[in-house]
């Protein structure tokens, strides 16, 4: 009783120190609120100090006085947190029971007043709610584990389409195939001019009793050098059917070209060597110097299922 005579003394003496120290003209919102709070703060330190005061500490108490007061105060906070959590669990039951009261007051047309009926169709509403999650969940899980599948087997079958293709890449040099470019290889080519019959006349001499002349007519082969033969093959090295367009041209011993031919392949299957020969014409007295060759065009085939549509047709 004395102590609370003595802490309603203090909160008085506090509130009239607190009227009698306000300025004829009020501060700013943000200073009042900062000379507030300090002042709510030296108030909880001088009621503080006068507790203590009155339990017989202050600033020259001993050490040996103060370490059980401490000891004391800890133990009293302890007790104060437990029961605080233990009424804010109270509390949180009461505010559950609360807000179900509440729903039952609100689903009262639906479920009528029988309030055990409404919690078993609550709880069967939950246990559902919960089921339908489980369910969702494993389907997540399983969704997960069927991409997680697909992408290792994915990998998995691009390894080995590396590996078909290092393999392959391999056995066509071994076959003397040569790399063009765009995924287009070409076999070794042959070339072959044409030939052409000349007639040529000798004039002999012979030497008989009645002497004479005589013009003799033969017929002689020779290369006609304006004329060529190309042949070799083609193979598409990608992953799709292609049609692939492949030039050659030929150089004398100046740099000049002399001859140009392209060779077209449609529908290239991957894989599968196509022979060509091509005949084409040389500006040229000579066999050629050097030949070159390189990749045109190699367009994919759209596979017809994949094909779009056509303006003005039918969806089924």
């Amino acid at each position: 009783m004395y102590v609370s005579l003595i802490m309603m003394h203090t909160f008085l003496l506090i509130a009239t120190l607190l009227l009698a120290d306000q300025p004829a003209t009020s501060p700013p919102v943000e200073t009042a609120a900062a000379d507030q709070d300090a002042q709510t703060l030296r108030d909880e330190q001088a009621i503080a100090a006068h507790m203590l005061e009155g339990e017989g500490l202050n600033e020259a108490s001993l050490p040996r006085y103060l370490w059980p007061a401490l000891v004391e105060r800890e133990a009293e906070l302890r007790r104060l947190r437990l029961r605080l959590a233990d009424l804010e669990v109270r509390l949180a039951d009461i505010d559950a029971a609360l807000a179900e009261m509440q729903d039952f007051v609100l689903d009262h047309d639906r479920y009528g007043d029988d309030f055990s009926q409404y919690r078993l169709v609550r709880r069967q509403a939950e246990q559902e709610a919960r089921r339908q999650a489980a369910l969702e969940h494993r389907a997540r899980r399983q969704l997960k584990d069927q991409q997680r599948a697909a992408a290792q087997a994915a990998k998995q079958d691009e390894a080995k389409v590396v590996a078909k293709g290092r393999n392959m890449q391999e056995t066509l040099r071994k076959m003397n195939f040569g790399l063009i470019g765009e995924d287009v290889w070409s076999g070794r080519s042959a070339y072959a001019y044409a030939r052409v019959d000349k007639p040529t006349e000798t004039v002999r001499y012979d030497p008989t009793p009645y002497g004479g002349t005589r013009v003799v007519t033969q017929t002689r082969t020779e290369l006609d050098w304006s004329k060529m033969t190309i042949s070799g093959s083609v193979l598409n090295a990608a992953k799709g059917t292609r049609n692939i367009g492949i030039a050659f041209a030929f150089f004398d011993e100046f740099g000049n070209q002399i001859g140009a031919e392209t060779v077209v392949v449609n529908n290239a299957r991957p894989g599968v060597p196509y022979p060509f020969t091509q005949k084409l014409d040389m500006a040229g007295t000579k066999p050629f110097a050097s030949s070159t060759s390189w990749v045109l065009f190699s367009d994919p085939i759209t596979p017809p299922a994949a094909a779009p549509q056509q303006a003005g047709a039918a969806t089924p």
